[in-house]
């Protein structure tokens, strides 16, 4: 049965229901071994260690019919705990990892009714292969497929050991280990009573890619964009990469890591922040994300709620500020000077962990984990152990239309601060009544596209999914045609945009879900107190106002369409009129086609007849007749020795009677000479005969062609 937290009923699919019981016991961290990605969810399931995929698409069918799933049984399953699932962009790989290892699972081809996997063949063994040459006291702390890899099959792996590993995962073999660079010292083991960085805050937690960039650009400062794209190559263009610490501090790394034999990677940092804050905003920094704007935007997540928002920006120094540039004591295969960028914060939001009624309850603790979203890139979500938000940025719309807007005029539309991010608490897995110890981490964290939708595996087992409506954004269709700047002209605010602007606020009333345990009366008045004040104070009274809006846009809406009904009426004549005129004109013109073609028909006569009768021949009619006369005069000439050929032919006749009848008679011996004499005449006279038969046939064949051509 579908609810208002499970629009898709999921948890009525044989799918959840399986992998409800895989679930570890226990387990206070948040995970995600889930992944959807066109319209298809991926889930691990830990019991049969496989992979489980439902086709989202055809979960919208008819109400209580089970959509059967697919089982990807890897050929190597893993041994290891699988925390993560990790699809590349083109699909064709599946990652899994977790703290001690990676599988890479090599996806089969799509193909049959609702593009499933082998035409929907139930189980698929898939080619895997578990890769990590790590030590015992390694672990693997976050692993992501590099954006700029032509072929999609590049992993990039972060070790606790603060190094980088490059894996190349061609499809068909098995991954070649590429790359390996350090970014810090390596931990030491040292005494317990001995603070190590590692307990300092020195060891990197997380890293994200930074929109690509020309490695060199001050070599094409003075070209423009068609010069540019002439002379650049892949050589030219790196991905830098943003690496945080426990502490706060930020690293980037600069070059080409996909390029094999180019140099090694530059590591800078720790990046600069302004302004600058005296708990160099915060120790304990648990995840990094980069939207890939123009300039970047940097999310940077603290555990304890506060999320800040920086612009990576090229740094300005001084000539005092020189001295700042150190070489590192670490070693020489990185450095550590302070870099030519920094990162300037302009907010900070904080979330709240958990349904903490009054500024006195005590607040909870817990990473939180950064999850971008691909359709609309002014927005995140984060997921940690006391639910999932979601945060709404303005600050990417304003950028993209400070970029779109000519250099002349940049200076009256800079991004303006005023307009802050804003917080929705999705739906909440803890209250202040919670224990400590008790585990409420969310599982897993899916989007599903057009129209978007939120997919979460709890602790429990239970499946979440409702839809994300985000107020501060309105899609904008991208016009093919190169669109007219229309800075000057004043753009009338659409209605639905004025509504989603009544309806912002500043706080929201999660959905709680926080398992079986038994609540108090105490308690469950106290909550049902807080969620009462939210909803007078901040969705009744906007709602009262939307209201009255809509009422005073409907009767405006009525009084148009009345005016518009009026002049839908006389359009309606105007209309009828224009048909009759147009009928009329059809038939005069028809009319005037049928004598038109008469006309033709009649000139065309009378150009034949003129031809016909005129006095004079032309050089072809002259050249014919000539032609004529001489195969008359032919004619004639054959006719006469055809007349002699008939006579001579008749005395032979003749003869030859006269000879046979004479042979009975008398007998005639011919000599030897006088045989040959008549075989030769009469061989002459055969060949004389051919020759004027054939010649016959030619004149006649000629004169018929002649009379033919001449008619």
């Amino acid at each position: 049965m579908s609810s208002c937290t499970d629009l898709l009923r999921l948890n009525d699919y044989r799918l959840f229901r399986d992998v409800k019981p895989s679930l570890p016991k226990g387990v206070k961290e948040t995970r995600n071994i889930l992944e959807i990605r066109d319209n298809v969810l991926y889930a691990w399931n830990a019991d049969k260690r496989c992979v489980l995929m439902l086709n989202l698409a055809a979960t919208r069918g008819e109400p209580g019919e089970d959509v059967l799933y697919q089982t990807l049984q890897p050929t190597d399953p893993p041994i290891f705990d699988i925390t993560n699932v990790l699809i590349n962009e083109t699909v064709t790989q599946l990652a899994l990892w977790g703290n001690l290892g990676i599988s890479l699972i090599e996806l089969p081809k799509r193909w049959g009714k609702e593009t499933v996997f082998e035409s929907g063949k139930e189980d698929i063994l898939c080619t895997s292969h578990n890769f990590g040459d790590f030590v015992a006291t390694t672990e693997i702390q976050r692993v992501r497929w590099h954006p700029g890899s032509t072929s999609d099959s590049h992993l990039l792996v972060l070790t606790s050991e603060n190094s980088f590993r490059l894996y190349d995962c061609e499809l068909g073999g098995a991954p070649r280990l590429v790359k390996c660079w350090k970014v810090g010292r390596a931990p030491s083991c040292s005494p317990r009573k001995i603070p190590d960085f590692t307990s300092l805050g020195e060891t990197a937690v997380d890293f994200d890619f930074v929109t690509p960039t020309l490695k060199k650009a001050e070599l094409f400062a003075d070209k423009n964009i068609d010069e540019v794209k002439n002379v650049i190559d892949w050589n030219h263009i790196e991905w830098p990469i943003l690496i945080l610490r426990g502490n706060g501090e930020i690293l980037i790394v600069h070059g080409n890591i996909l390029l094999e034999n180019y140099e090694d990677p530059v590591v800078l940092g720790s990046l600069s922040m302004y302004p600058p804050s005296d708990d160099n905003y915060g120790i304990d920094s648990c995840s990094i994300m980069c939207l890939q704007t123009t300039p970047p935007i940097v999310v940077i997540a603290m555990c304890t709620g506060k999320i800040y928002h920086a612009i990576l920006l090229r740094e300005i120094l001084d000539d005092d500020d020189d001295d700042r540039k150190t070489w590192s004591q670490y070693g020489s295969n990185y450095s550590l000077h302070t870099p030519d960028d920094a990162l300037y914060v302009f907010e900070c939001v904080e979330l709240e962990l958990g349904l903490l009624f009054t500024d006195d309850d005590k607040k909870y603790n817990c990473p939180v984990y950064l999850h971008g979203d691909k359709g609309n890139k002014s927005r995140y979500f984060c997921s940690h152990n006391a639910g999932i938000h979601m945060v709404s940025l303005p600050m990417v719309s304003q950028l993209e239309e400070f970029i779109n807007v000519p250099n002349d005029k940049n200076d009256h539309h800079l991004p303006s601060l005023s307009n802050q991010s804003t917080l929705q608490y999705l739906f909440s897995t803890r209250t202040k009544h919670t224990s400590i110890d008790e585990a409420t981490p969310i599982f897993g964290f899916g989007l599903l596209q057009e129209p978007c939708v939120l997919v979460a595996l709890l602790h429990t087992g239970v499946v979440v999914d409702f839809s994300v409506i985000d107020l501060h954004y309105l899609p904008v269709a991208k016009q093919l045609e190169p669109i007219v700047n229309t800075i000057k002209k004043v753009n009338k605010e659409p209605f639905d945009a004025y509504i989603k602007r009544l309806l912002r606020r500043d706080i929201s009333q999660p959905i709680t879900k926080i398992g079986t345990r038994s609540m108090s009366l105490s308690e469950c008045l106290e909550l049902l107190y807080h969620a009462t004040n939210i909803f007078r104070t901040q969705h009744f009274v906007r709602h009262d106002k939307v209201r009255e809006e809509i009422n005073k846009k409907v009767h405006a809406l009525k009084v148009l369409k009345t005016h518009l009904l009026k002049e839908l009426d006389v359009l309606m004549e105007t209309k009828k009129e224009l048909q009759r005129t147009t009928e009329h004109v059809a038939e005069r013109y028809e009319d005037i086609k049928e004598k038109q073609k008469e006309l033709a028909r009649r000139a065309e006569e009378v150009l034949r007849l003129v031809n016909y009768k005129e006095p004079f021949l032309t050089a072809v009619e002259r050249a014919e007749v000539e032609e004529l006369e001489k195969m008359e005069m032919k004619m004639h000439s054959m006719e006469i020795r055809l007349e002699q050929l008939k006579k001579k032919s008749a005395q032979q006749i003749v003869s030859v009677d006269a000879n046979e009848f004479n042979g009975k008679k008398k007998e005639i011996v011919f000599t030897r000479s006088q045989e040959k004499a008549i075989k030769e005449n009469l061989s002459q006279m055969e060949k004389s005969i051919k020759n004027l038969v054939a010649q016959v046939k030619q004149i006649k064949t000629e004169i018929t062609l002649s009379y033919i051509n001449k008619q």
